[in-house]
């Protein structure tokens, strides 16, 4: 077994000060062969966990950072049955790992290097993989504008998520969509309107601690899909706390504005330029996009301690 560490240098500024020397003591305790490699670009952290995994011998590849690192990794190992993915949530959101209860056991190294493997789902998209949660729209309009609010000082995931929501609700939130996507029965259903914006989940957390996809399974071959229709401006400060709490599947006040399905595949088609968002990697589209479930994907490492579903404790 091979353990391979691969850190966002950014993680430092989250809390990873020293963690090279903690992986160092660790194995000089415990033994086993390991690395660790520092990213250097976009992209770094997927070619690194492939080229790993493409070696053929068993290999726990860890992603050390936030959820766009640990989104890399993934798609990096995806489809390697000789790797398996592990995280050392070192992000400004840390939303993955919310489904599990919280970053608590994920930065144990005892937990996390007796860990048991669970097979986890992810979302194929055009662009690639994602393994937490995909969007079209006004969310993924926040979440790009997020970025920059992150890089201040003193600024946290969901602070910046919410500085980006306040200024993001004086342009346009809606767009005009048709939707097809194919439910849980096999059966193709379409959709059109003014949406705020259309979900695939995966998982269940996104956006610094928003529960976009409360009822999300990581492995049951499912994407669960949330499309919300524009509601009138008076009302849009109540829903979105109301959103952020996972209340909006029961709630009966977002009942006029919903639409929830569960299945293999969405569609999305507009005018123009939109906004998608893939585990908050965010990209502007021409007029389309396409989610849709690869099912048992990835060899996900979860600690002891860490139980999906588990109250978010993060």
């Amino acid at each position: 077994m091979y353990d391979l560490y691969i850190m966002n240098p950014s993680a430092g500024k989250n809390g990873a000060e020293g963690f090279a020397e903690r992986v160092q003591a660790y194995h000089a305790a415990h033994g086993g062969r390991y690395a660790l490699r520092m990213t250097e670009y976009p992209g770094h952290a997927t070619a690194l966990a492939k080229a790993a995994a493409e070696r053929g011998e068993a290999v726990r590849l860890w992603a050390v950072g936030g959820d766009g690192t640990l989104s890399e990794v993934c798609e990096g190992a995806a489809g390697r049955e000789n790797a398996a993915v592990g995280v050392f949530p070192y992000g400004s959101g840390n939303d993955f790992v919310r489904s599990f209860g919280g970053r608590g056991p994920f930065l144990d190294f005892a937990r996390q290097h007796g860990a048991r493997e669970m097979k986890v789902d992810m979302i194929r998209t055009d662009r690639g993989l994602a393994v937490d949660i995909c969007s079209l729209g006004f969310d993924a309009k926040v979440a790009e504008k997020m970025t920059r609010y992150k890089s201040i000082p003193g600024v946290s995931g969901s602070l910046a998520y919410i500085l980006s929501l306040t200024f993001s609700l004086f342009g346009r939130i809606s767009d005009e969509l048709t939707v097809e996507l194919v439910n849980e029965k096999g059966e193709t259903e379409r959709f059109s309107g003014d949406y705020v914006f259309a979900l695939a989940g995966n998982g269940r957390w996104y956006g610094g601690g928003f529960c976009g996809s409360p009822a999300s399974l990581l492995d049951d071959g499912l994407l669960d899909f949330v499309l919300i229709e524009k509601p009138p401006l008076r009302k849009i400060p109540r829903l979105i706390a109301l959103y952020k709490a996972g209340k909006h599947l029961s709630d009966p006040r977002f009942a006029p504005y919903l639409t929830y399905r569960r299945g293999t595949r969405i569609e999305m088609r507009g005018k123009g330029s939109l906004v998608s968002n893939m585990d908050g990697n965010c990209v502007r589209v021409d007029g389309a996009e396409r989610f849709e479930i690869l099912p048992a994907a990835l060899r996900f490492l979860v600690p002891e301690g860490a139980e999906f579903g588990k109250e978010n404790g993060a």
